[in-house]
């Protein structure tokens, strides 16, 4: 077939033929090309590689600044512009990502449908959690990543074992370790005490959240109340006495830790 080199298009593409052939000032079919406004044929720029994804990785989207793509393994991305994010399956931590059927933001986050290779379709959103900092204060059920991006994202738990959640009316004592009863990731040592018989009031206190400071836990139930004027049938509570309302000076106090 005879090739005609363009230069200029006067009749842009048509179909139509006449006789002699096709006319040298239409196209019959432009592919990877286009008309500019002076009614010339410009090449239409191709794709380039512009990053390099990780080998054995599934998926590609574009999510806050980077690519993402996804694997089943911490896989490390040598390029600051790709992001890994590690989908596990459910059952099996080893089974390989299959495809990625659907990956697009959500509420925020990366809404992603991932197939693995046993077959598995699961939905994923994925919450991505701040980035730790040191001396930082994370409270429990927060996210945390880690500075080097491996593409899993970190809960945070905390250690309550062996200690004593909060609990009305019991007994206390110098020393003794309480948490509260909603888990605000502090612990709290009693470190000073009133009274014969120091006891936890009816009401759990407001604890503070912050390192060194102090709470006064009201007591509640010491006994009955001495007479005021030596042996009076009043009943007012003297000052240094606390009845089952509250009323009086005595209390216990703890110590955030």
């Amino acid at each position: 077939m005879r090739q005609v080199a363009l230069s200029a298009v006067k009749a842009g593409i048509t179909r139509l033929r006449d006789k002699g052939g096709a006319s040298a000032e239409s196209l019959f079919e432009l592919l990877n090309g286009y008309v500019t406004a002076a009614r010339t044929i410009a090449c239409r720029p191709g794709t380039r590689i512009d990053v390099q994804l990780p080998a054995g990785t599934k998926g590609l989207v574009w999510f806050q600044g980077a690519f993402v793509v996804f694997s089943h393994t911490v896989t490390t991305s040598t390029d600051p512009a790709v992001e890994v994010e590690v989908i596990r399956h459910p059952t099996a931590d080893d089974m390989p990502i299959k495809d990625i059927h659907f990956a697009l933001p959500f509420l925020g986050y990366l809404y992603v449908v991932a197939e693995f290779e046993d077959g598995l379709v699961r939905h994923y959103w994925l919450e991505k959690g701040e980035v730790w900092e040191p001396n930082h204060v994370y409270l429990p059920g927060q996210l945390v990543r880690s500075t080097s991006g491996n593409g899993i994202a970190y809960r945070v738990e905390s250690n309550r074992a062996g200690m004593t959640p909060w609990t009305a009316n019991v007994a206390r004592a110098m020393g003794d370790v309480v948490v509260p009863t909603t888990d605000n990731g502090y612990s709290y040592v009693v470190t000073e005490l009133s009274g014969d018989s120091p006891r936890s009031g009816t009401t759990e206190p407001t604890w503070p959240s912050n390192t060194g400071e102090t709470v006064v836990e009201d007591v509640n139930g010491q006994g009955a109340a001495t007479p005021i004027n030596g042996g009076g049938t009043g009943t007012t509570v003297p000052p240094n006495v606390s009845d089952r309302y509250g009323n009086g000076a005595s209390s216990n106090q703890t110590e955030a830790n």
